[in-house]
């Protein structure tokens, strides 16, 4: 899952994990909504168990943040150590590679239509949107949709060997600790209405996916069109150190309002930029492709491993520093900027946010000329 959900708790409200799935998005608006998903849990388990496990298990550097890996994903270490008898299952080898070479986003949208494991299944009417993004690129696309088709089926496998039901029934008060420290953060009602104001557009749901497998730090925007309705979703692991050992100091690393705020509105601001950085004429994106030589390891270090990537992240980054300033969070919005420009290298990070500026100001200038404008003075950028 390049660098790289349970039962469905409507807006704040928890039902007993008693788990419904596929989607089914509610026939209006109801600000930003929780859930967890069963399918995405399963995944972000067998993820680490097959992947990153093996990789951390026996590695003591520190990370930015000082901790060690086993400190940072407590709580996929703890399931690694319980369930490694299965490591060598050939299910879960078929699982760890199909995960990690593809898209966090494009699984997410996947299996968030799928039945729930073990029973889930592609149907020939099966919408072609979940299809796609495995299919793209690919000169045989009935090879790559039997690939699509093994994943799952060694999906439903895996998840009666491990008799995974037993865990849902055995976590119960992980899933609600998290959910209790999320709607203690809860981003303020007026984030989705600042965003729609300031990109001019609006979605008609928005939706909070956490999940206690998916490795700690990871996040992607995913969203989906039903009926002409688009749903737009945050889907997210941890973000913060866990405490497991202790009920009366349990922790599941969600309770950070500054960065479920930042992670909103940066996944919640794909689905807004996306489709008018996806128009950039080509010939823009070669004559500028030049200011990627400078950074290129640091951006490669973080999975941008090329300039069309990384033109995505630097509109959706930028966005994210301008709609933190409009909610008021000027000091956050400079501190998450500093961090962009200095720790993660996007040092052309000002311009961008100069032009989002402009174009904030001019009603009528629209975000996609803005796009264009801002490519054309990157071009002169060294």
């Amino acid at each position: 899952m390049k660098h790289a959900l349970l039962t469905c708790l409507c807006s704040v409200l928890i039902c007993h994990f008693s788990l419904a799935q596929p989607f089914r998005p509610a026939t209006h608006k109801q600000g930003i909504g929780i859930q967890f998903y069963k399918n995405i849990e399963f995944l972000g388990f067998t993820f680490f168990m097959g992947y990153l496990g093996p990789q951390y298990e026996h590695d003591t550097v520190p990370m930015p943040h000082g901790a060690k890996k086993q400190d940072w994903f407590a709580y996929d270490f703890a399931l690694y150590h319980k369930y490694r008898s299965f490591t060598a299952n050939p299910d879960l080898a078929i699982i760890a590679r199909f995960a990690e070479q593809h898209e966090g986003s494009s699984l997410g949208h996947l299996l968030i239509h799928l039945e729930e494991f073990p029973r889930a299944a592609i149907k020939n009417n099966t919408d072609a949107q979940f299809l796609q993004p495995f299919l793209q690129g690919k000169k045989d696309t009935a090879i790559a949709r039997k690939e699509v088709v093994q994943f799952i089926e060694a999906c439903n496998r895996f998840y009666i060997a491990v008799n995974f039901d037993a865990y849902f029934r055995e976590s119960t008060r992980f899933y609600e600790q998290a959910l209790k420290e999320i709607r203690s953060v809860l981003p303020e009602a007026r984030l989705v209405t600042t965003m729609e104001k300031f990109y001019r557009q609006q979605f008609h749901r928005y939706m909070l996916i956490p999940s206690l497998t998916i490795p700690a730090g990871m996040g992607f925007g995913v969203n989906y069109t039903t009926a002409g309705k688009t749903t737009i979703i945050n889907l997210f692991g941890p973000f913060a150190l866990q405490r497991l050992a202790d009920t009366v100091t349990l922790n599941m690393g969600f309770a950070d309002e500054d960065h479920i705020r930042e992670l909103s509105t940066h996944e919640f601001g794909h689905s807004f930029s996306n489709p008018a950085v996806a128009r950039i004429p080509q010939q823009l994106i070669k004559e500028t492709a030049h200011i990627f030589d400078p950074v290129k390891e640091a951006m490669e270090n973080q999975g941008y491993n090329n300039w069309r990537s990384c033109v995505f992240e630097y509109f959706v980054r930028a966005g994210e520093v301008v709609v933190a300033r409009k909610l008021g969070k000027r000091e956050a919005a400079e501190q998450l900027q500093k961090q962009y420009i200095e720790d993660r290298k996007f040092v052309y990070l000002p311009l961008v946010i100069e032009e989002l500026e402009k174009y904030d100001r001019d009603p009528t200038l629209s975000y996609q000329q803005m796009v264009i404008n801002t490519m054309e003075r990157l071009k002169t950028q060294h």
